[in-house]
């Protein structure tokens, strides 16, 4: 029969697996919370800086060759201007995307200059590419379910990786999923094909500095 004694430790056992739990539900919910309010947070790290400079690689698996294509270059974001995607191997290829025109060059060859109005379907998936540079998850959600967690190990801080669905034609005829990886900047973009293809996107050496354009950088965004 137990005793007085064992009943008051009993008591105090009970009190402190009581706060232990009552402290864990507070500690969960505050993580949910965050979790809910983290992307906008990303959203705001992401779009933070007026220009975004770096190096990418991108390899395209495809179902019909037995290798994978290489290709890699520059890029520039800018938050006023659009995209530059310089690539530089294994052929010389500038792609320049604004608001509401797109131009490509191959190689020195005079470049194609398309509107809006020119190809609808082009610019549409060409500005949800833009958005996923961005990190714009306000206008990713009208064509997306989007899933956000946290990466915690060893060797990684602050990193995080968002996976978006499609639930909206065109796109949910195209892609399974995209899956973006990132800290400060994102890091890897990688894009799940219906029918079986993929591409990964790798991005290095980004920086915000220097803050304005150089001429060159000015006269690729006039056309």
């Amino acid at each position: 029969m137990p005793t007085m004694r064992d009943k008051t430790r009993f008591s105090r056992v009970f009190k402190r697996a009581a706060k232990a739990t009552l402290a864990a539900s507070v500690l969960a919910l505050t993580s949910l919370s965050a979790h809910a309010i983290r992307l906008d947070q990303l959203q705001k790290n992401l779009s933070s800086a007026p220009l975004v400079r770096g190096d990418f690689t991108q390899k395209r698996e495809m179902a019909m060759f037995d290798q994978p294509l290489l290709s890699s270059g520059q890029f520039l974001l800018s938050a006023k201007n659009g995209l530059w995607w310089h690539q530089t191997q294994p052929m010389p290829v500038s792609l320049v995307l604004t608001q509401d025109k797109l131009s490509q060059q191959f190689d020195n060859q005079p470049a194609q200059v398309l509107s809006a109005s020119d190809n609808p379907m082009v610019f549409y998936f060409s500005h949800v590419f833009l958005s996923l540079f961005k990190g714009d998850t306000s206008q990713l959600t009208e064509q997306f379910d989007l899933s956000l967690k946290e990466i915690k190990d060893s060797t990684t801080n602050n990193q995080w990786q968002l996976v978006l669905t499609p639930k909206v034609a065109p796109l949910d005829k195209v892609f399974s999923k995209i899956e973006i990886e990132g800290g400060k900047f994102i890091n890897e973009l990688e894009l799940d094909e219906i029918r079986g293809d993929k591409t990964i996107i790798t991005f290095s050496q980004q920086k915000t500095t220097p803050t304005t354009l150089t001429s060159e950088e000015q006269r690729v965004f006039q056309f």
